[in-house]
């Protein structure tokens, strides 16, 4: 997820294309992201957690090496889309295996999942910091492959196969009351990776202006500290209203994202490690939702659809900044995307009214 943006002014001047150029492609390599998940979530019920898993670990060696190997645009796009496809299979995979393993707890088991994704999102900038102060570029992506080749055997003897769910059909998505809910919902996890977006794709560019070869560096300590915010919605979550909390985190992150814009040297590091606090704190509160208005058999599909919305279709949003980085500046993105948040709680109102309406 972090590779791409960690580069993207080395990119552009690398294929000398400029920043909406680089943002169309994130754009599509996130649209992949998400939408590969997809029929990952229905192939579930199938094959279970294990073979997926290990086929996606294999995926991304093959495809990360394909794009260190990248010296002109077009096999750049084409390589990355398929690193895209063959990462998204992970996340509804993983978080329906949690589902289904933890019963109490929920939001514990998928703070501990997001810690680690903390960790993995920290490692993307500090690789590729390693690599432009060493090499080059290219060997961000090498490094990448390296360590699934190490994960592979780990996911082959851990992973565990679990009892095989009935094969999902139409008929489990005629409940009315649940279609709506999750009409709703989805829009949450619209608007939730729109914000993503932004923040994991501008953030790096927004340091570079005011860093420049240490940004990346920066940049992944700063990342580090969005396991505090998995930590602690884990722990809330699993005592207080997740919806509610949800809503609180986005009413704090509406004006830190306006603060970016006129945030100098030291104060843009307070607000965006509070920023990464606040934005890791999301995920565990969403998945543990997710558990909350769906019965276990379309799960999958609900996790495969929500990680679609927030890494995939919200690579738009990759696009858009890249446009307002060329004709005003990285800074500018986040306070218009800020609008998203004010949505997002009246959304989550709409939730909550909705489940409480009886059919």
């Amino acid at each position: 997820m972090m590779l791409i943006p960690s580069l993207y002014i080395n990119l552009i001047d690398f294929f000398s294309i400029n920043a909406s150029e680089v943002g169309l492609i994130f754009g599509i390599v996130s649209f992949c992201f998400g939408v590969g998940s997809l029929p990952m979530s229905f192939l579930y019920n199938k094959f279970g957690p294990k073979k997926l898993i290990v086929f996606s670990q294999l995926g991304i060696l093959l495809s990360a090496f394909l794009v260190s190997l990248s010296q002109n645009v077009t096999m750049f796009s084409f390589s990355s889309i398929l690193l895209g496809l063959f990462a998204s299979i992970h996340h509804p995979v993983s978080l329906t295996l949690i589902s289904e393993i933890f019963d109490k707890n929920i939001a514990k088991a998928n703070a501990f999942h997001g810690v680690f994704g903390s960790i993995g999102v920290s490692l993307g900038p500090l690789i590729s910091y390693f690599s432009l102060l060493h090499f080059s570029w290219h060997y961000a992506f090498i490094f990448t492959a390296i360590l699934n080749a190490f994960l592979l055997p780990l996911s082959f003897k851990f992973i565990p196969n679990t009892e095989k769910i009935d094969i999902i059909s139409l008929n489990d998505f005629r409940d009315k009351k649940l279609n709506s809910i999750l009409t709703i919902f989805f829009l949450i996890s619209f608007v939730v990776g729109l914000s993503f977006t932004v923040f994991n794709t501008f953030i790096p560019s927004v340091f570079n202006l005011d860093f420049g070869s240490n940004a990346n560096s920066v940049v992944s300590a700063i990342m580090l500290t969005g396991f505090l915010g998995q930590i602690l919605s884990g722990y809330l979550g699993d005592k207080f209203d997740r919806v509610k909390l949800l809503s609180t985190v986005f009413l704090l992150l509406l004006p830190l994202f306006i603060s970016i814009t006129f945030a100098g040297k030291k104060l843009i590091v307070i607000v965006s490690v509070l920023l990464a606090i606040f934005m890791y704190s999301i995920q565990p509160l969403i998945n543990s939702i997710i558990k909350d208005i769906t019965p276990l058999k379309i799960r999958s599909v609900v996790f495969g659809l929500n990680f679609f919305l927030m890494f995939g279709l919200s690579g738009l949003a990759a696009y858009l900044g890249g446009i307002i980085a060329d004709n005003y500046s990285f800074k500018l993105i986040f306070p218009i995307f800020s609008l998203l948040f004010p949505l997002g709680v009246l959304l989550l109102y709409m939730l909550n009214m909705k489940r409480k309406v009886k059919i």
